[in-house]
């Protein structure tokens, strides 16, 4: 393993171990630098490990279509942030960011519930990164998919600042 490989490595497993500790507590509450507007959409992390990660959003009352259900744009919003948290977790010093994605909307959930959004790692490439994500009701019913391509970037952004200066 190289060198710049073992320092991925590691500073993935910091991210998980901090992405551990705060399961549970609202992404807003968390300590360092968490960007504006995941503080507003506020998921809690349920479930994390290496390019997986499972978030819960409370579906608030200002993301409803005129029809009461979550808007399709805030469907986008929400599996858009959790595969940049899942992206934390692969530990690469530059930012990742969204080149595409196509959303599928399959099934209805009303504001004032709780969805449950999944991202998972499908392709690890030297620039491309591709993901897939989903978003299930509580009772498991299935609500919308994606699939995004993200690329590398050599910008580091201030969480690697952040978790670069807490080496073990």
């Amino acid at each position: 393993m190289s060198e710049k490989d073992n320092e991925i490595l590691k500073r993935s497993e910091r991210i998980i171990k901090l992405f551990s500790a705060a399961k549970g507590i609202n992404i807003s509450k968390f300590p360092g630098s968490i960007p504006p507007f995941s503080k507003y959409l506020n998921g809690k992390i349920i479930d994390v490990e290496r390019g997986k990660i499972i978030v819960e959003f409370d579906l608030k009352e200002e993301w409803a279509n005129p029809t009461g259900l979550l808007h399709g744009g805030m469907q986008s919003a929400i599996i858009d942030d959790t595969i940049g948290m899942c992206t934390a977790t692969l530990g690469y010093e530059g930012f990742l960011i969204t080149i595409d994605a196509q959303y599928n909307f399959l099934g209805k959930i009303k504001v004032g519930e709780k969805a449950l959004v999944s991202a998972k790692l499908v392709r690890e490439g030297k620039n491309i990164i591709h993901f897939f994500a989903e978003i299930r009701d509580l009772n498991d019913n299935l609500i919308a998919t994606a699939n995004a391509n993200l690329l590398k970037t050599s910008y580091k952004p201030e969480y690697v600042r952040e978790i670069d200066s807490f080496k073990e």
